[in-house]
């Protein structure tokens, strides 16, 4: 039984060496092929010196390689930290300081960008390049390139022999902090091994099933496209970056490659549902439909449903800290499109409660509170943040006398009649204007209900009269159709008259993060253009 990541990987290859592990436009590669290109890596480094606890930056697009790299890392008893090339290169380059990363992978065609990151703050020991040659250049300043190549094929055969428990740190996520720097999450092989266990049983991922990956390293997601594939021996299918904007590419993608479990953020599939086409397309081999990180407008879901009617579809809702803790299994999308679907109940061997203002366990239908997440998957804390931890990460206020540390999350919910929970907002997405408490994300499902808004988000604006005014950014459904007016009138019908935004810009096309939300902060920063 695996009590590391990596080991789902080896026990797999060990029972369908030639199985489809990972497929990727027109290549693919099998579990033994996979097995042994990541040993390989992990001896490239444990070369270089990189020993147990040792921090190694990826620095890829979503492909193959990156998986054989960051496999690779863990077996050399080390801890993956994806970067993201999209990023602006201070924030790569804080990053790498902030881990004291000593040896980074990625490919030689990403080189030019690293270079100029390496500028901004201390360099890694070590550049290796997952297809690099022999010949060129060396060195990158006090940087040495090293070709993964020059690596014996025979030390591809077993793995570096390194002692590393389930309490070592597997990975450190990056997500954007409060301060302005992100904060690196750090994830324990058992944090994430307790997720992928619950999560491959639950949702009965077999051998033959097929999973999407369109989520890039840095994002959570990736850990169940991945791991969860590998636990079952199923196959890991990559989706090309070109191919997830273009919905009637997408949607062919998806028949091509017979996807039958999909995973993404809901706005991937808030485009696809807007495809005219779509009804047309052989979507059959979807069997189940998982999303989560935003909220799903419901008139895009029920499209979704219409068309691939054989699915069973899945809201679910989690945190970096804690990875997915909660589902909902979604019935049948209102005809009207509105409404909000509920987050749910824990996954198994997870407990999540909410507790009100005043300390109290939320029990009963129709009281609110912050939640709070239970068990072996809530993360370490975050890397060189003792504050930023001991605020986050805290002792169970229903038992303090078992000095368990659980995550407290800063998402209000409310309980409903069937016991599930449902969201309302993030505790720093609430705000005062002229008195009045305000969730934006109510603004934000409103606007998401008109039959004409393609996207929208709302932001707050500060102000020293009133402490916030509300603008809306909106993408309308066709250009040029939609009118301040009419907007404030349809709000007017939904929310009181303090909530309805004063400010209403429309656009094209609203700012995404590499992860494939809604850039908020981006909006934030530019709100005097509004």
């Amino acid at each position: 039984m695996a009590f590391l990541l990596h080991q789902l990987l080896s026990e797999t290859a060990a029972r369908y060496p030639d199985r489809e592990a990972i497929a990727y436009k027109d290549r693919s590669i099998t579990y033994a092929a996979l097995e042994r290109q990541s040993n390989k890596v992990a001896h490239t480094l444990a070369a270089l010196g990189i020993e147990k606890g040792d921090r190694v930056g990826l620095y890829f697009d979503r492909g193959i390689e990156s998986i054989v790299a960051a496999c690779g890392v863990l077996k050399a008893g080390a801890t993956y930290v994806p970067l993201d090339p999209k990023s602006p290169l201070i924030r790569v380059s804080y990053m790498i300081e902030k881990c004291g990363i000593k040896s980074l992978l990625t490919l030689q065609g990403k080189l030019p960008k690293i270079e100029k990151a390496l500028a901004e703050g201390s360099p890694p020991e070590h550049i290796v390049l997952m297809d690099g040659t022999d010949r060129g250049p060396q060195s990158l300043g006090s940087t040495q390139l090293i070709s993964n190549r020059s690596t014996p094929e025979q030390l591809g055969e077993t793995a570096p022999v390194v002692n590393v428990t389930d309490a070592d740190i597997a990975y450190i996520l990056f997500t954007s902090g409060s301060t302005g720097n992100p904060k690196g999450v750090m994830i324990s092989h058992l944090n994430s091994l307790t997720f992928v266990d619950s999560a491959c049983d639950f949702f009965h991922i077999e051998k033959e099933d097929r999973l999407s990956n369109i989520a890039p390293l840095h994002f959570d997601m990736s850990v169940f496209d991945i791991f969860v594939a590998f636990k079952a021996g199923a196959c890991v299918v990559v989706i090309p970056e070109a191919v997830a904007i273009f919905p009637t590419e997408l949607a062919a993608y998806i028949a091509e490659k017979r996807i039958s479990v999909w995973n993404s953020v809901p706005s991937a599939l808030s485009l696809l549902a807007t495809y005219k086409g779509l009804g047309t397309c052989d979507l059959s081999s979807l069997r189940l439909i998982l999303f989560a990180g935003e909220v799903f407008p419901l008139k895009y879901l029920r499209l979704l449903q219409e068309a691939v009617p054989g699915a069973r579809f899945c809201n679910m809702y989690g945190q970096t800290e804690a990875n997915t803790s909660t589902y909902y299994w979604v019935g049948q999308a209102p005809p009207d499109g509105r409404g909000i679907l509920p987050i749910g109940k824990a996954l198994p061997n997870y407990e999540v409660f909410a507790m009100d203002e005043n300390g109290n366990r939320v029990r009963k239908p129709g009281q609110e509170g912050e939640l709070y997440v239970r068990g072996s998957a809530v993360a370490l804390g975050y890397w060189g943040e003792i504050e930023r931890t001991e605020d986050s990460f805290v002792t169970n206020p229903l038992r303090p006398d078992l000095r368990e540390t659980i995550y407290r999350t800063g998402d209000l919910v409310q309980l409903d009649s069937d016991g599930d929970y449902v969201f309302l907002g993030r505790k720093d997405h609430m705000i005062k204007s002229r008195g009045y408490r305000i969730e934006l994300g109510e603004i934000e499902t409103v606007l998401a209900d008109h039959e004409q808004v393609k996207n929208s988000v709302a932001i707050a604006i500060p102000d020293e009269l009133v402490g916030n005014r509300i603008a809306a950014v909106i993408v309308p459904l066709s250009k040029g159709t939609m009118k301040k007016e009419e907007i404030v009138r349809y709000c007017a019908t939904r929310l009181p008259r303090y909530m309805i935004p004063e400010i209403i810009e429309f656009r094209d096309s609203l700012p995404m993060t590499s992860s494939g939300k809604v850039d908020r902060e981006k909006l934030r920063t530019t709100w005097q253009d509004l």
